[in-house]
């Protein structure tokens, strides 16, 4: 017997469109200026905008996908996908991060340090600006559909927000101080705040695509809502989970009283697959049932009874 929660897909989606549509703004002004000033640091970060967006085009295409409904090839549905571009996206970030390290390593051998003009200075704070906005939306709507793809998508941006600020922040101690090695040092501390974010990232989106079971959080819900049906069953066992996208799946073995009718029994189940649907978002709750051991003829060693008055307390 199964249930599937219903999902708002459509607004991972939205979210996916925002970032592009950001993103391709950002380009095109950074494009414009960079043209109009000759200034290759405002082109360059043009062509930085122009990936910002395939990586959102890539995630968008990786939603849709994990969104079609499940089919005689994927019975289970195609969220997989969704772990998939978000490993991959993982894997970009770290080699990003990586790259940044080492220019800040050649900075620092070399002593070079950044020179913006005062257009380049104006693109980056609307950049930075824009960039914030999209980090702190991307990062709500992950957290609200449970989507680490969203969360991958934010963190890419992130990237380019750590480093513009940085930037920023080392040309004002240059300006004031002299000291060119500050950028080298802030560029590192962005660098390697990235590289470990992307190994969490990557070690987070491993655990769904290994079938590890849910957060220890969200199974303590689930135990809880089972044990507060304790007086209709007598036990629950073989209890599994995992995850894929930002569904849920959800089975176990129930063990209820033997005199119980199939009617009665079909019942039970769908109230608790009603009651964890309602507590777990997204889970797909499938549920075996087992008669009890007792076999006998003493009814007063049997709940059916009082099971069947409490049903109509039950019911949904």
């Amino acid at each position: 017997m199964e249930t599937t929660a219903n999902e708002h897909k459509g607004e991972k989606t939205k979210a996916t469109k925002v970032a592009i549509t950001v993103a391709f703004c950002l380009a095109v002004s950074k494009a414009v200026v960079g043209f109009i000033t000759g200034s290759l640091s405002i082109l360059s970060s043009a062509v930085d905008s122009i990936l910002d967006i395939a990586a959102s085009f890539f995630n968008f295409i990786a939603i849709k996908k994990a969104e079609e409904p499940a089919d005689t090839g994927h019975q289970y549905g195609h969220g997989k996908y969704e772990a998939m571009a978000t490993f991959i996206q993982s894997i970009i970030i770290f080699v990003s991060g990586l790259f940044i390290l080492i220019s800040a390593w050649d900075k620092f051998i070399h002593n070079k340090h950044p020179e913006v003009s005062n257009a380049g200075f104006v693109v980056m704070g609307i950049s930075i600006g824009a960039t914030v906005f999209l980090t702190i939306y991307l990062r709500y709507m992950a957290k609200k559909e449970n989507s680490l793809v969203l969360e991958a998508d934010a963190m890419h941006y992130s990237i380019d927000l750590y480093t513009n600020i940085g930037i920023l922040i080392a040309l004002f101690i240059i300006k004031y101080t002299g000291l060119t090695v500050i950028d080298s040092i802030v560029a590192a501390i962005v660098a390697v705040y990235i590289i470990f974010s992307a190994i969490k990232l990557s070690l987070q989106v491993s655990k769904q695509l290994l079938d590890s079971s849910i957060e220890e959080e969200v199974y303590n819900k689930l135990v809880k809502v089972l044990e507060s049906f304790g007086e209709y069953h007598l036990d629950f066992h073989r209890l599994r989970t995992r995850s894929a996208g930002n569904e849920i799946f959800i089975d176990m073995h129930l063990t209820l009283c033997r005199k119980l009718t199939l009617e009665e029994v079909h019942q039970i189940t769908d109230i608790i697959e009603h009651a964890i649907s309602k507590e777990i978002k997204g889970a797909d709750v499938t549920i075996h049932p087992e008669p009890c051991e007792h076999t006998g003829d003493d009814d007063s060693e049997c709940n059916s009874k009082r099971i069947r008055q409490g049903l109509e307390k039950l019911q949904v």
